[in-house]
Formats: C-alpha cells, sequence, structure tokens
C-alpha cells in the first residue's frame, strides 16, 4: 500500500499540481483564520451601526500596530467608512480588547474575482499577450483620446495624497504624461 503522503507517481502532471494548491501553507491557513475572526469579531460590535449592504462584503485584510486595513466591495461603502472611521475607532476601543490599541482605519476597495478567464484550454501565455483584454469601454475609445484633464488631475492628487507604493506611483505617472 502507497504512503498516504506520497503522490500518485501515475497521475497526470495536472493532477499533482490541483493536488499541491488544495491545501494552504500552515502559516497562511492560521493568519486567514485570524483575520476571519477579526473580521466576524469587528462585524458583531458594529452590525447595528452599519448597513446590511456594506457588512456583506466587510472584512479585515490586515490588522497590525494599531492599524486597520478593512476591504469592501463598493467605491460608496468605502468611503461611509472613511467619513465614519473616527466612529468606528471609538467603538472598536471601548467596547473591544482585540481592537483597544486601534489608531487609524484604512479603506480599500476590492472587486470580486471572476475567473471565467482561467480554462484549461487556454494556454498562459495567450491569456496574458491578449492586450485587447485590456479595453474598458467598446471600440476603445478613450484610447484614441487619451485621459481627461479630470481625470489627470484625479490621478496626480491621488498619486501626493493616497499612493503609497512606489512602483504604482511611477506607473501612474507615465499613465498621465503627454504621448
Amino acid at each position: 500500500m502507497q504512503h498516504p503522503l506520497k503522490p500518485n507517481h501515475l497521475a497526470k502532471r495536472i493532477d499533482h499540481q490541483k493536488s499541491a494548491a488544495s491545501s494552504l501553507p500552515k502559516s497562511l491557513s492560521e493568519k486567514c483564520s485570524e483575520l476571519n475572526l477579526l473580521t466576524q469579531e469587528m462585524k458583531a460590535l458594529i452590525g447595528r451601526g452599519l448597513p446590511e449592504e456594506i457588512l456583506k462584503s466587510l472584512w479585515v485584510v490586515k490588522y497590525e500596530e494599531g492599524q486597520l486595513v478593512l476591504s469592501v466591495q463598493s467605491q460608496t461603502a468605502a468611503n461611509h467608512l472613511r467619513y465614519q472611521s473616527n466612529n468606528l475607532i471609538n467603538i472598536l476601543k471601548e467596547q473591544s480588547l482585540t481592537f483597544s490599541v486601534l489608531k487609524n482605519i484604512d479603506v480599500i476597495v476590492t472587486y470580486p474575482a471572476s475567473i471565467d478567464h482561467l480554462n484549461e484550454n487556454q494556454s498562459y501565455s495567450n491569456l496574458h499577450s491578449n492586450q485587447s483584454n485590456l479595453t474598458l469601454s467598446k471600440g476603445g475609445s478613450h484610447n484614441k483620446r487619451g485621459l481627461t484633464e479630470t481625470t489627470k488631475r484625479t490621478i496626480t492628487h491621488t498619486l501626493e495624497h493616497v499612493i503609497k507604493d512606489e512602483r504604482l506611483k511611477a506607473s501612474l505617472k507615465r499613465l498621465t504624461k503627454p504621448n
């Protein structure tokens, strides 16, 4: 009888890859569990004060050194949480030992991932070499005219006041420069 921890040597390569990806590493699994517990505790504490639409998509994605990062799935929900962040900090600090050292709340918008494009019949190189997937509107008219001045000002403002990642800043600066 084969040892249960050894992979099936007769299996196809794709089966080996699926098997390897079927379980998370222990450290990542523990981190996911920790963030899930923080999310549940936070929802229990502030559940009555926020709309149900926000609570459905609210997740704690980081909590370290008094810095709490929340994720929601809409810009409206993110704006609402940012507006209420001082109130949320006070409520969480008063009602929970877990959040007693909370100093700041950041909110990010994450959109649900779509895995429709991940098809076993489609090769990885073809998927990423096809730049037409990046077209945002029908006909790609934004590519012909370039960015509007309002969009450029918004991006510049975001670069100065919001974005901290240097590589992202450099990429966005290139986007706002005239061709």
